[in-house]
Parts: structure tokens; sequence; C-alpha cells
């Protein structure tokens, strides 16, 4: 089965069985992002980082924002959906690009030290599951969907602590 059609998220989906607590739970990687933003902002010194960061961060908001109103209108505002396939990567490289004053050395001991390193990697682990979520999962099924936020969100915890760690 090809992968559009196992997931069935279209511009004409209602998505049925989206609540108001599936949008305000999905609001928890967003917050934990944002914080992991900035405490990795502190340490980067990078204004694209900054930037990226907002970038992935209103995307992300934007997000929970199109799942409040498909869960209470049970509308389907197509954009506010599909923007996040266009602007999480945009965020994300623009994150990645400024690497001018950074000590990659010391950065490395830092997040590499013992236990950060074992969150980083419970989080990088998450990021990866949300890769396969997206390519073999249906996310139009709110079983789906509640899976899909609580790895993300266990994922974006992971980090957040393994920064604080760092």
């Amino acid at each position: 089965m090809s992968r559009k059609a196992r997931n069935r998220m279209t511009r004409e989906t209602i998505p049925e069985g989206f609540s108001a607590p599936m949008a305000f739970v999905d609001l928890l990687p967003v917050v934990f992002f944002g914080l992991s933003a900035v405490k990795a902002g502190n340490l980067f010194h990078s204004g694209l980082f900054v930037a990226g960061a907002v970038v992935c961060l209103l995307s992300g908001v934007v997000k929970v924002g199109w799942k409040l109103i498909a869960a209470v209108s049970q509308r389907n505002i197509w954009p506010m959906f599909v923007q996040m396939r266009i602007l999480m990567p945009v965020g994300f490289l623009t994150m990645i690009v400024d690497r001018a004053g950074l000590n990659g050395e010391a950065m490395l001991a830092k997040l590499s030290g013992f236990p950060a390193c074992l969150f980083f990697l419970a989080g990088a682990l998450g990021m990866i599951l949300m890769l396969v979520f997206a390519f073999w999962m249906d996310s139009s099924d709110p079983k789906v969907n509640w899976m899909e936020q609580t790895v993300n969100s266990l994922a974006q915890i992971c980090f957040f602590i393994g920064l604080m760690l760092a």
C-alpha cells in the first residue's frame, strides 16, 4: 500500500474523533520545544538559530490551532495543517546553518556528558519514531494522533532535560 493510501489526511478530510483535550495535549511538545530552543539559543548565541526556532515554534502553534478548530468546529483549514510540512524543515535548516563562533568540541563535551546524553538519545529515538509514524501511519486516525503526541511530547521533554543537564 502506498504512503498516500495509508495517510488519508487530505484537503477534504474532516478529522473525526479529534477533541479539544487532544489539541491541548498537542501543545506539550510545542512548549517543551520552545523551552529547549530558548536554552539552546542561549548556548549558541546565534540569530539564525533563534530565527529558525521561532519559525518551528510558530508552525507548531498553528498546527495546535488547526487541531483545536478541527475538534471544535469539525472544519479542516488545510493551509493550517499543511504549513508544518514546509515551515518545520525550513525552521530546522535555518537552526543548523549558522555555526560561526561555536566551539564544537566544547559543545560536544557538554551534550555527550552523562546523564544528558541518555536524554538526548531518548529524544533522538523519539524523533526517529515520529518519522516512521509520518511515513507509515494515518495521521487522520485519532488513536495514531494520540500515539504521535505522546512520543513527540516525551521526546521534547527528553531534549529539554538533556539541555538542562548539559
